[in-house]
């Protein structure tokens, strides 16, 4: 628990801020507020998998383990950050703050920091580095990524520091994880020992959220705000989710190279709608109805590992080996 992101001398202003923007956002039309719900989506979990999936696929095999690299340490830094952080939502920091009725069934447990804005500044701020040479498209993914985190605090889920707090984290990781890439590619068997490193590092980082570190237990009326083990519960999930991004990436590069720059375009096409079908049959039918019928995390944990797996090993082997 990090007390000093809790201080009111540094929450005040920001607080002011956010209830600015309130004032301005209880003025406005729904749609205003449907708008920056909608923007908010790429970053979430799903879109940017599917983003970096369909790029691994079908257009560029190294740049798709980059971005998948990116996806999966964000997955994990992220959700052990929030659980060393433990920072409440606006609404519970300060009840004047009245958030979004829209985003509010998005926006649970810790605050620190903006998930959202960590994912779409790590994948799509890749994006916006692979294509870098390309200044309008790079410039219109950048505006993209602070329209994602200012649509945070306009829906009034985050501080100003969560947003700023994630979006530091992927520009972090766009630059850190280029140069793991680089050296890994130097001796392909660099990959193992990552793995070897990566693993060993998020079952520490597993001891410690789920048995070492201790969490705020606040009541209001005798209600708990925020239940420390359902957020072990997510984090967990979280952790074996970004081990099977970065698990299945990282063998698939060493044993089961493919490359499809070369393929014909209905090859791309077929490839990238079968496996799309597959991440939505996946996650948004198999996965979310795990979540939401709170299946034990034992169940989960191998769940979202196979989810990783499936998506960067098992399904690339399959349609190598069927030419699709």
């Amino acid at each position: 628990m990090i007390d000093f992101l809790s201080d009111p001398s540094l929450l005040r202003p920001q607080i002011d801020f956010l209830l600015y923007l309130q004032n301005i956002r209880v003025s406005c039309p729904e749609i205003i507020d449907k708008f920056f719900l909608s923007i908010t989506i790429f970053g979430e979990f799903w879109l940017p998998t599917l983003i970096c999936a369909i790029i691994y696929w079908c257009i560029d095999f190294r740049a798709g383990i980059y971005l998948f690299t990116l996806a999966g340490f964000n997955t994990i830094f992220t959700h052990f950050f929030k659980m060393i952080a433990c920072v409440y939502r606006p609404w519970i920091l300060d009840s004047r703050i009245q958030p979004s009725a829209l985003a509010v069934p998005f926006a649970k447990g810790y605050s620190f920091p903006s998930g959202h804005s960590a994912m779409s500044s790590s994948v799509v701020g890749g994006v916006a580095y692979l294509l870098r040479k390309n200044k309008l498209l790079c410039t219109l993914l950048i505006f993209l990524i602070l329209l994602i985190g200012f649509s945070r605090l306009w829906l009034g889920v985050h501080t100003p520091q969560d947003v700023i707090c994630g979006l530091l984290t992927g520009f972090v990781l766009i630059f850190a994880v280029n140069l793991i890439i680089n050296w890994a590619e130097n001796d392909k068997n660099r990959y193992l020992y990552l793995l070897a490193v990566i693993n060993s590092l998020v079952f520490l980082a597993f001891i410690y959220t789920t048995y070492l570190n201790t969490y705020r237990m606040d009541y209001i009326s005798g209600e708990l705000l925020v239940n420390p083990q359902e957020q072990k519960y997510g984090t967990i999930i979280a952790y074996m989710c970004g081990l099977g991004f970065l698990n299945g990436t990282f063998l698939c590069r060493r044993f089961f190279p493919f490359e499809p720059k070369n393929l014909s375009l209905m090859r791309k096409i077929a490839r990238g709608i079968i496996g799309s079908l597959l991440i939505v049959v996946m996650f948004k039918l198999g996965l979310n109805y795990l979540i939401m019928n709170t299946v034990r995390y034992r169940i989960m944990m191998p769940s979202v590992f196979l989810f990783g797996m499936t998506v960067t090993l098992i399904y690339p082997i399959i349609f190598t080996k069927l030419k699709i």
